[in-house]
């Protein structure tokens, strides 16, 4: 019985064998294998490897990865995308046969990565099934669709004047501690109430602030990814950074969603690829970048578009962020870049100093696609702030010359300098709709604003905020969703804070509120309860500005007073002879001060004229 068996079993193996042997087909394998020649500040010079393809991956026997980026005759330069191994001359290398990648999908969100995906923050990356490659072509002029859909920032200055649209590349320009980050960083922020999907790319930053920043993104919620390469990584991952950041948001602009991509910064990328191209030896050109830096750029940027309706409707939205020095717009990489992209936001080192945050200089910012794609509701509202607050600002330098303004105009200055209060955004606190709709019809309304006092501008816009939004309900839910307003719904708005502005109003608040809110809104009341009794808040806005540059009123002397005094006795004397028998000596008087309101700022600003 057993030696059946086992002869059945030999047969079998006999059989099996001798298959395999009829099916086996001599093959040679062909594999390049390298050494390592040299190794300096992160460039490693290869012999061998004839193959070798520009931008191919390389790994070395302890697994450490390069890229090719030179090719020479009999060697090949490569630069080292890890800086925890050791690479030493002698070592074996050979091809990978691909080109950088990236896996993407759900399970990257609310994850730090490195640009060849690799975790940072200490956990694993789960449910990554598809395989993104960090270059590919932009898409083509059929592929794309108008910009039509509105990106909200939460920023009033930029919602307002400078609008972007989803699909667009806006620059964010700025000295160095003027708050680029800052902002950018509340655009994320203001992302976790839409369908956006935010990706923060970190080109040489400090990983103190990529922690922070990951810190401050998880705190608000939403979606977001962070693309880090801190300024202690190898170039070669400072140069892939933001190529991996446009392949994350492109997986999911592919299927139909909207990306935001933060490149914070270029001027940090820009400085790599030239660190790189020095070690390559390759020419140095202006400002010793080599010659193809714009090339590196304008790849990059134009991966950002709205796609057609054919291929899912989704967006990529571009905000490249790029460092200046001493404000010089005219240095290369800004050149480069605004060349290339659809508008610029220029942040002013002299607004910042002076608290004016954001610092957004309306005068150098433009948005040439967004306005096609601002939401109805701000466009209405917001048609002329840009023009009047330019103009303002114009006026304003006049003003610091100590000249004598018009009380026409002096009313625009003080006007403006409120309306500049009123762009003012508190940090990691973006406006929705609703706010921004209210702030915009307090810009566009003069006697609103000048009822207030300047410093209190943003406290004030902020109690008035909350207490419409009590009152319309539903209203302001419907307006961050569909972000129109009728016509009769601004007006209805508009009596609505006029009467909680008036000076009845606001001094019940001031008293009836608990601690110090309660003091400073009785301070606001009851300043605006003294305007009300006296002079007009026009008035006072008038003569302020109007102010020699020592910035007191000019007043009439005492004996201009005495002598104005008698004619308006005598004035109402003539007055009371020549009223009815039935009128009181009172009414002329009464009469006559109506009338000197009714004249308004520009009688008044006749009267100052006249003044000594």
């Amino acid at each position: 019985m057993a030696e059946g068996l086992l002869e059945q079993v030999a047969r079998e193996a006999s059989a099996a064998l001798r298959h395999a042997a009829e099916a086996w087909e001599p093959r040679v394998e062909l594999r390049e294998d390298g050494k390592v020649r040299a190794v300096s500040d992160g460039v490693a010079t290869i012999g061998g490897l004839p193959g070798a393809r520009f931008g191919e991956l390389l790994t070395e026997e302890s697994g450490a990865r390069m890229i090719v980026l030179g090719l020479e005759r009999d060697a090949i330069s490569a630069a080292l995308l890890d800086a925890a191994r050791e690479v030493r001359p002698g070592d074996h290398v050979r091809r990978l046969g691909e080109a950088p990648h990236i896996r993407a999908g759900a399970g990257l969100l609310g994850r730090v990565v490195d640009p060849l995906g690799r975790p940072l923050d200490g956990l694993a990356l789960v449910g990554l099934r598809d395989r993104v490659p960090l270059e590919r072509p932009p898409p083509g002029l059929a592929e794309r669709a108008a910009v039509r859909q509105p990106l909200l920032t939460g920023v009033l200055a930029i919602d307002a004047m400078f609008p972007i649209g989803r699909g667009q590349r806006e620059l964010i320009l700025g000295d160095e501690g003027t708050g680029k980050t800052s902002l950018v960083v509340d655009v994320l922020v203001r992302q976790a109430t839409t369908d956006v999907i935010g990706v923060y790319v970190a080109i040489g930053r400090r990983r103190a602030d990529v922690s922070r920043v990951a810190e401050t993104l998880r705190a608000a919620g939403g979606r977001w990814v962070i693309v880090a390469a801190p300024e202690d990584d190898m170039p070669g991952l400072r140069y892939l950074a933001p190529y991996a950041g446009c392949a994350i948001a492109e997986h999911f602009a592919a299927r139909g969603e909207h990306a935001l991509v933060v490149y914070d910064d270029l001027s940090a990328h820009a400085v790599a690829w030239r660190e790189l191209s020095l070690l390559l030896r390759r020419p140095a050109g202006r400002e010793a970048y080599p010659g193809d830096i714009f090339y590196l750029h304008s790849r990059l940027v134009e991966r950002a578009t709205q796609l057609s309706a054919d291929l899912g409707g989704g967006s990529i939205t571009a905000l490249p962020v790029a460092t200046l020095e001493s404000g010089r717009l005219s240095a290369y990489i800004p050149t480069n870049l605004i060349s290339m992209t659809d508008g610029q936001i220029v942040l002013s080192r002299q607004l910042f100093a002076a608290g004016h945050k954001p610092a957004i200089d309306a005068g150098l910012s433009v948005s040439r696609v967004g306005g096609k794609a601002q939401p109805q509701a701000l466009h209405t509202l917001a048609a002329r702030l840009r023009l009047e607050y330019a103009s303002f600002l114009e006026l304003e330098v006049f003003a610091r010359l100590g000249t004598r303004l018009e009380a026409s105009t002096a009313r625009r200055v003080e006007v403006g300098r409120r309306i500049r209060a009123l762009l003012r955004s508190p940090r990691l606190s973006p406006l929705d709709v609703f706010a921004e709709v209210v702030r915009l019809i307090l810009a566009s309304d003069p006697e609103m604003l000048l009822a207030i006092p300047v410093e209190d501008v943003p406290e004030v816009a902020e109690r008035l905020t909350a207490q419409a939004r009590s009152h319309v309900g539903e209203r302001a839910a419907a307006l961050e969703r569909d972000a129109t307003i009728a016509e009769d719904e601004i007006e209805a708005l508009r009596t609505q804070l006029r009467r909680l502005l008036a000076p009845g109003a606001e001094a019940r608040r001031g008293a009836g509120a608990p601690g110090a809110g309660g003091e400073q809104g009785a301070g606001s009341g009851a300043r605006a309860a003294g305007r009300s009794e006296g002079r007009g808040a026009a008035e006072e806005a008038a003569e302020e500005a109007a102010a020699p540059s020592g910035g007191e009123v000019a007043r009439p002397s005492q004996e201009d007073a005495a002598a104005s005094a008698e004619e308006a006795s005598a004035e109402e004397a003539s007055a009371e002879e020549a009223a009815p028998s039935g009128a009181k000596p009172g009414a002329s008087a009464a009469g006559r001060e109506g009338k000197g309101a009714d004249e308004g700022p520009a009688r008044r600003g006749a009267d100052d004229e006249e003044a000594p």
